[in-house]
């Protein structure tokens, strides 16, 4: 089930590099996120049961396990529910605290901070998760003729570079996509995956799969 998450995410990314207006926000990319994880032909088991009760493995905004640093429990833009279902909470066989396989946290064009805040989090002794995985994107215009108010300038100080997320992930259990279009001068267009301090560039293949 990770590796399906982690081809579906690359083909999601890949396909934001070439079309990034598909999805207006973020929040639009979880939904198409979400229907590409659905109906991947690989995945053979959409559902499964917990107590009697039919649900879906996965899930949008499923809480977080514990409070994971905050003042309270957050949610997951994508999680991924283990089968079969086990609640994590002894004695309890509560639908809301279900191990995960996986977890899976957005951000376009966002700050840095938002980047270390998911970190964070995916990496909490308390996250409840075998993998994590962020996708770090952006969606640049030109500062004087931006495509979209939800674009973020080429020249934009809230851009966080390859070099940073490289810098960041060391040390961090976590996959990182970071995506970049519409760049310009240092801002290089691509698709790279990030994990433990190491780098690799991704591209689609004749075949439609991903490369390093």
């Amino acid at each position: 089930m990770i590796d399906i998450v982690r081809q579906t995410i690359i083909q999601f990314c890949l396909e934001f590099i070439e079309n990034p207006y598909l999805c207006y926000t973020e929040h639009g990319q979880h939904a198409m996120f979400y229907t590409m994880l659905y109906n991947d032909p690989l995945l053979k088991q959409q559902n499964t049961t917990w107590k009697g009760k039919k649900l879906c493995v996965i899930q949008k905004e499923y809480p977080t396990a514990g409070c994971l640093g905050k003042s309270r429990r957050q949610h997951w833009d994508i999680a991924v529910i283990k089968t079969p279902p086990e609640s994590i909470v002894p004695g309890k066989s509560s639908y809301d605290y279900l191990k995960l396989a996986a977890a899976v946290e957005f951000g376009m064009n966002e700050a840095t901070e938002h980047l270390k805040d998911d970190l964070d989090r995916l990496c909490h002794s308390d996250s409840n998760l075998e993998q994590g995985f962020i996708v770090h994107l952006y969606r640049l215009s030109q500062p004087a003729a931006l495509f979209s108010k939800r674009d973020c300038s080429s020249r934009s100080t809230r851009i966080t570079t390859l070099k940073e997320v490289v810098e960041l992930s060391i040390g961090k259990q976590v996959d990182i996509y970071y995506g970049l279009t519409g760049g310009v001068g240092e801002h290089k267009n691509g698709l790279w995956h990030v994990h433990q301090g190491q780098e690799s560039s991704l591209k689609r293949t004749a075949t439609n799969n991903a490369l390093t």
